[in-house]
């Protein structure tokens, strides 16, 4: 159980990483450049997806 719990906050790290950093930066690329509440929303997504992940690890491990 507790590599499962592991793997979950693995998993929120890395979107973190992705939605709240690079996925912005991506969309600028691309040419569309987001207003500076997106790309807080972005980055507001990415730790509310660790946030979940951290609480699904505690709850796995309690079983």
């Amino acid at each position: 159980m507790e590599v499962l719990a592991v793997v979950l906050v693995m998993i929120g790290i890395i979107a973190v990483r992705v939605i709240s950093f690079f996925y912005p930066d991506w969309k600028a690329i691309k040419g569309e450049y987001l207003s500076e509440r997106r790309h807080l929303g972005y980055g507001v997504l990415g730790i509310g997806i660790l946030l979940v992940m951290f609480i699904l690890s505690q709850l796995i491990l309690r079983i």
